[in-house]
């Protein structure tokens, strides 16, 4: 039996260099920036025009999407061509039921991957890309048998339980660039500074270099702490203890595990 398509949602279908995802929300966005110019005289207010084309202007392509993790998508993170890592190019697909949309060559903007209480691991992507493509099409159905979402208590500390919650965050600088030529498509993207930032909210302090579990796969980073504190909320609150690391460039390991030194 064929699935039925369902527009966006686990019933929809979105991939990321290729893999399927569990979307959850996603866009495209297409903008072209026409160059006018101001008439030397202001025209008679029966006269239409109020401004002059000038040249056909740029356009640029951006979007993102938020789904939850499942064992497969973690290897997006893990590989070693992957979206942690910096410039790394990829397309992104997105089938809303009738067309299939695709943007081509992307570059990370930015990057969130997230484990809260009673919730899924879940991930965030922004990202700019050189040229979209539509096209009809009845392939790309997700099936949702084949793909498990992973909750927040698979991830941990290994031994103990005491995270409460954690974030990991990459924020890449990436510009579209445009040449004098008869297109207004952009030419290339341009790539600069990238930065790594890892938050953790845990009920004990960490006082040895800490490690965060994400089921069997992860990745691993290593940091200088900018931020810690603690926080009780009352009698009915266990006290938490949060800290932020951050990092300027990604180390990759076969160790599987988020690693920071506090």
């Amino acid at each position: 039996m064929i699935p039925i398509k369902k527009r966006l949602g686990y019933g929809g279908s979105a991939s990321v260099d290729g893999r399927q995802v569990l979307i959850t929300s996603g866009s495209f966005d297409e903008a072209t920036s026409i160059s006018y110019l101001n008439m030397i005289s202001t025209p008679p207010s029966v006269t239409m025009a109020g401004r002059v084309k000038h040249a056909d202007g740029t356009r640029g392509y951006t979007g993102s999407l938020a789904f939850d993790l499942y064992d497969d998508t973690l290897d997006l993170f893990v590989t070693t061509n992957g979206l942690l890592e910096r410039y790394f190019k990829f397309d992104v697909g997105i089938n809303d039921g009738v067309q299939d949309w695709m943007m081509k060559d992307c570059k990370l903007t930015s990057l969130s991957v997230s484990g809260a209480v009673d919730g899924l691991l879940n991930a965030q992507i922004s990202f700019i890309s050189l040229a979209r493509e539509v096209y009809e099409s009845v392939a790309n159905v997700f099936i949702r048998d084949t793909a498990i979402p992973i909750g927040y208590w698979y991830s941990g500390t290994g031994a103990s339980d005491d995270i409460k919650d954690w974030t990991l965050t990459m924020n890449q600088e990436a510009t579209l660039i445009y040449k004098n030529d008869d297109t207004v498509e952009p030419a290339y993207i341009k790539v600069g500074l990238v930065n790594y930032a890892l938050s953790v909210t845990s009920y004990k302090a960490l006082t040895t270099p800490a490690t965060v579990l994400i089921e069997t796969k992860s990745f691993t980073l290593t940091g200088e702490t900018t931020g810690r504190g603690f926080a009780y909320g009352g009698l009915t609150d266990l006290g938490t203890y949060s800290y932020t690391f951050e990092t300027s460039s990604n180390t990759k390991s076969d160790s599987l595990v988020i690693s920071v030194t506090p």
